[in-house]
């Protein structure tokens, strides 16, 4: 293990039982990883609650109708949500954000693997994190153009001030 490494684990713990995959495909030549993570895991709350509200009401519509036909519709309404959450965790779960001492980049790893590349020309770099996000560890970076215009928003970002970091000490 190289000193960068050692100073990457230190700047962000591992948490997750989940491994990061292995984005070494799409490093450049000589390119060195400063940060490397997954948004913070309450991206997952929307898809959840989503779809227990989808099989709460499909559950209450099979109640009121009675049996027949409703009953097979549940089932199917049951296995596509639960198909669409699993999906939807498995793209979190693949998905990491990379910061290289030369570029910033999406890495997304399910099917297809890609990288949307987002390169930093920036006058400044803003960082919020709310009341909530300070306790659960999340947070939003925004970087901005000369003019002020907001270049790329990276929101959910787990461990944000790691992030803010190696986003600043990349330029």
């Amino acid at each position: 293990m190289s000193d960068g490494d050692t100073e990457l684990s230190e700047l962000r713990p591992q948490v997750s039982s989940i491994p990061l995959p292995n984005i070494s495909g799409y490093l450049l030549h000589g390119e060195e990883i400063n940060y490397i993570d997954r948004k913070h895991p309450i991206v997952l709350v929307g898809p959840v609650l989503g779809t227990l509200a989808l099989l709460v009401i499909a559950g209450m519509l099979v109640s009121a109708s009675g049996a027949g036909i409703m009953v097979g519709l549940f089932g199917w309404i049951f296995v596509a949500a639960i198909v669409a959450l699993l999906v939807r965790v498995l793209l979190w779960a693949r998905t990491v954000l990379v910061i290289s001492n030369r570029r910033v980049f999406e890495y997304r790893s399910l099917i297809i693997r890609g990288a949307a590349i987002k390169p930093v020309f920036r006058q400044g770099i803003l960082f919020r994190q709310g009341p909530i996000g300070r306790w659960l560890n999340y947070g939003t970076v925004i970087t901005r153009s000369p003019t002020g215009d907001p270049i790329h928003v990276f929101r959910w970002i787990q461990n944000p001030r790691a992030f803010y970091k190696a986003l600043t000490d990349q330029a």
